[in-house]
Parts: structure tokens; sequence; C-alpha cells
């Protein structure tokens, strides 16, 4: 049970913070994206992401855009097991990213075009789970049956021993305290060098350093088990054991085995801090094509390189969660290589229509995912490769303000194998809108919200409890909403 709850821990907070995007990836970096979905083909200044062979259509000079998103996110998991004290039950998980920037400046010249960017590639919130989760309690919650079953046999032979019965099959409940919370984020400085080759065609070639970080604080602590009244009630399983070893008339080896036992329920209920962080560093190399066969039609293609990447464990006070954090310790955190298309079409002069497309190519990555606490590369979790679809549209009311809106479906390829409490990566739908205001011709307000509705998903497991497998089962649900707020300069 120990290794159980150590590894379920190890993972709760590690980059799967994902806000908008595939599975550890963002693309949700712009205000413009959140009010339309569909940017692969921007000719903007938020192209320095979504599309840098496109920035030779800007102007010549400096173009900025500062951007800013607050995100919002529930992550709840449903888990239905015969022992948990209230069954099924509820776990929910706050995600939050109040400050979630995009940060995009270009200078034009001729034919040339130098950019960079700044954003959350990946993560980029903090999550906080205030009861814990199915994977912290459901190890605890089989000490209440293991003690019922596997000691109850022992009821009848003490007290006829010693006059005394202990009444291990009269246990019921437990009780514990915990408390858990994480951020992570994966910040990304990219350069991009643009050269516009004739006035259909752009080319650019960019770079992408990626800095990331995990934090874990947390607890769980004060575990105790109903035990008869005349033995005193809530207290340790150890205690409890030790008192019932301790009765007169007890022969030594009985003794020595509740000895034994309330030792190794001490350490695996006893009470765990975790102070923790793991950071690393990578590098993403990028390619883009842009091609405008003719005035009112773009089309465009990214192609971004996989960031391998590894992070490392410092523990802050020696707060390791009784071994389960291990100091200088790494894990595989890869992000993967993306294949982003996209076209934009002016179907009226007041009226540009959009569709993306993305293509991550996750079973080539590894994500530092582990079955049974072995760990495994993608393609033993992943079927089949994660892939976005979104499809916009601009109007344009009057000449400095324009409304807009957006859907975009994400289609997830992982096995049941790759679900568990602290990552889980659902099928879902999101719509979007918003509006563009023009102050004057050298500064617009981008203003957007979105909202991401999930498919549910579920997993069955057995728990084992002695010689028995007893079945369990998780649904999981998320939902997210995007407000957004940015603001393009160009000089």
């Amino acid at each position: 049970m120990k290794k159980t709850l150590l590894t379920a821990l190890a993972v709760a907070f590690t980059a799967g913070y994902v806000l908008g995007g595939g599975i550890v990836t963002n693309t949700n970096q712009s205000a413009s994206w959140v009010r339309t979905l569909s940017r692969n083909a921007s000719t903007g200044i938020d192209a320095v992401y979504f599309n840098p062979a496109g920035l030779g259509k800007l102007n010549n000079g400096l173009h900025f855009s500062l951007n800013n998103q607050t995100i919002l996110q529930n992550k709840d998991v449903t888990t239905t097991f015969n022992y948990l004290s209230t069954n099924p039950f509820k776990y929910e998980g706050k995600v939050s990213a109040p400050v979630f920037p995009g940060v995009y400046a270009v200078y034009k010249m001729d034919k040339l075009a130098f950019s960079f960017g700044f954003n959350p590639v990946g993560g980029g919130g903090g999550a906080k789970y205030d009861n814990g989760l199915p994977s912290f309690e459901v190890p605890l919650s089989t000490v209440v049956p293991i003690l019922q079953g596997s000691l109850a046999p022992l009821d009848q032979a003490i007290a006829a021993a010693t006059g005394t019965d202990p009444h291990f099959r009269n246990v019921t409940g437990y009780q514990f305290s915990t408390n858990f919370e994480g951020t992570s984020v994966y910040f990304g400085y990219q350069f991009n060098a643009t050269y516009q080759v004739t006035d259909m065609l752009g080319v650019a070639v960019g770079a992408r350093y990626v800095t990331a970080k995990n934090t874990y604080k947390g607890f769980l602590k004060d575990y105790k088990i109903n035990a008869p009244a005349n033995y005193g009630g809530w207290q340790t399983p150890g205690t409890y054991l030790r008192t019932v070893a301790n009765t007169p008339g007890l022969d030594a080896i009985t003794k020595a085995t509740l000895q034994g036992t309330a030792a190794v329920l001490d350490v695996q209920t006893g009470d765990k801090e975790v102070d923790a962080e793991q950071t690393g560093t990578g590098f993403t190399p990028l390619l883009g094509l842009h091609f405008s066969p003719m005035e009112k039609l773009n089309i465009a293609l990214k192609y971004e390189f996989k960031t391998a990447m590894k992070v490392k464990t410092s523990i802050n006070d020696n707060k390791d969660g009784g071994g389960l954090f291990k100091k200088d310790s790494t894990i595989n955190s890869d992000m993967p290589a993306m294949l982003a298309a996209g076209l934009d079409y002016n179907v009226l002069p007041s009226l540009k229509l959009s569709v993306s497309y993305n293509y991550y190519f996750d079973k080539n990555a590894d994500y530092g995912k582990s079955l049974e606490g072995q760990p495994v590369t993608n393609d033993k979790v992943i079927d089949k490769d994660f892939y976005e679809i979104a499809f916009g549209a601009e109007y344009r009311i009057a000449e400095k303000f324009l409304v807009s809106a957006g859907f975009l479906h994400a289609q997830t390829g992982v096995t049941e194998n790759y679900q568990n409490d602290q990552s889980f990566s659902l099928t879902s739908n999101t719509i979007g809108g918003g509006l563009l205001f023009k102050l004057n011709e050298k500064i617009g307000i981008n203003l957007g919200y979105a909202y991401t509705m999930y498919d549910k998903g579920s997993k069955d497991y057995t728990v084992p409890i002695g010689a028995n497998n007893v079945p369990a089962k998780d649904e999981y649900f998320k939902k997210t909403m995007i407000f957004s707020a940015g603001v393009d300069i160009s000089l």
C-alpha cells in the first residue's frame, strides 16, 4: 500500500495542467485565439507563435502584442469503491491560472522579419485538491477491511487464550486529513526569422527555449480507525494492535505478529509532508511556410520538433513525503512534435472564415508515465495521436469594430492504461467568441471568452485486499472557462 500511495503522490502534480491544446501542449496563446479558436493562418502579430512564416505580410516597422488570459478549470473524479467512507465519492480539483501571458514583438523590414515570443507553452496553472484524490484515499480505506478480514480469525483464538476479545471484526470507519497543491508551468522563449520569398510565399525558421517548473506542497496526516469502544474508539491502527498485543496471557508468537503488523501500519498510514520542486529545460526547433495564391487566401504550415526534456527534483526542508521524492532524481517530461496547418479566406470584404488543424506526435514522446510502478514509453499508453480541428469566423460590423466566433474539436487517443485520477485526457469541444476594436490605425483591443466541454471518461480497476481483488471505478470530468484581453500595437 505504501508504494501505491507514494506513486500516486509523485505524479499528482506533474505538467498535466494543460489549459488548451494537446495532452501537454498549450495552443491558447493570444486573446485573438480565444475569440476565434482558429489562428494557424494568422498574419497578425500573434503569428509569432501560430504562423511565423506569415509575418512577412505585416507592414514595415515595430509591432507588439500584449495578451493575458484568466483560466478556470474544474477537474473532478467520482470514485466507486465499497470501502470508501462515502461511496461513491466526488473528488473536486480546482485549477486556476489568473495570469496566463502572451507577449510578442516583431521588427519587419522589407522582406525580412525578426520576432520574439514569450508564453506558457505547457502547464501555466495551479491545482488544489482539498479532499485529496482517490489514489490517496482508496489505499487507506483498505486498512479497515484488512483488519476485519485478515485479523478477524484471531478474535476467537485470542479470546480463548486470554479471556479478552479484541473485536477485530468490529473495526468500523477511518478518517484522515489531507491537502495538496501543485503548480506547473513551461515557459517558452521563442525567436523567429521570416523571409518573404515572393508576394505569394513566405518561409520562417525559429527556435524556442523551454523552462519547466513543477512545485508540490501538501500533507496527509492524522489517519485513524474507529476501533471498538472498549479499546478507545478513534486511534491509529498501530496503537490499536499494540494494545491488543499487550493483552495479559497472549502467547509470544501472536504478540510478535501483532507488534510487527502495527509497525508496518505505522509506516503505511503515518503522517507525510511534501515540499518539492522539479525543474528542467528543453529546446524546440521549428519551421514555417506561408502561401498566398491570391490576395484573399492564406495557407500556412508549421512544424515544431519534439522537445526532449527531463526535470530534476529538489527537496525543501527534508519534506520528501516519507521517501516519495528523491533528491536529484530525474523524470522524462518531453513535449511532442506538432504539425499545424491553417487556412483563412475573405469570403466578403467584411467576412473572413478560417480553419486550423493541429496534430501532436504523442506516441514518439515520453511523458514520464508508468504502469504498476514501472516507467513506460508513450506508445504503451497511447493508441492514437491527439489532434484538433477548429473553425473561426470574423465579421466586420464597422470600420473599427469586428465580432468573431469559433468552434474547436479536440480528439484524444489515449488508452485506458493512460488514465488515472491525476492525469487524464478527454475528448472535448470548445466554443469561443469576442471582438476586436481598433482605437486607431496603430492600436487594436481584443476581448474573448471560451468555454470547453469535455466528454466523460472512466476507468475500471481492481484493488487487492488480502487474497481478493475488489472492483473499483473512476469517472473523470472537466470543464474550462477562459477570459482574455489583449492589445496589438503597430509603430
